[in-house]
């Protein structure tokens, strides 16, 4: 009985902490692999990159809003990770030209990461401001 009632408390609010959500940006860092340090290796920042990220009730699905462009992308997977005072999601994400990405809303550093498949490269959106549409 008291799994049942932890598991309906959880569904009650994972619906209402994902109701529509939006992330807004004010920054864009790129980065690349260096596989002989091991490390990110800084390429370049767009300072007055302004971005939107909006993801669905369902927490489905996001969309990325720049000034050029729009892209949707599928979330396949979802994990919260709070271990060593990390506060962020870990999503697998699917864009809608097929590219697979790791997605991270770091909500301790105040970020949004991309991470494609074959580890070559990151994109870090800073987070401006984020809010949830009320029911």
């Amino acid at each position: 009985m008291k799994k049942l009632i932890l598991f309906i408390i959880f569904c009650l609010l994972t619906t209402f902490v994902f109701s529509q959500f939006h992330v807004s940006t004010n920054s864009r860092i790129d980065f690349t692999w260096d596989k002989e340090s091991d490390d990110w290796k800084f390429e370049s920042e767009d300072q007055e990159s302004l971005t939107f990220f909006e993801f669905n009730k369902e927490f489905t699905m996001v969309k990325h809003t720049t000034s050029s462009s729009t892209s949707g992308f599928l979330i396949k997977h979802q994990e919260h990770d709070e271990e060593d005072g990390n506060n962020q999601y870990i999503l697998t994400v699917v864009s809608d030209v097929g590219n697979k990405y790791m997605m991270i809303y770091d909500i301790k550093n105040e970020n949004i990461r991309f991470i494609p498949d074959d580890f070559s490269q990151m994109v870090k959106f800073k987070i401006k401001s984020s809010w949830s549409d009320e029911k």
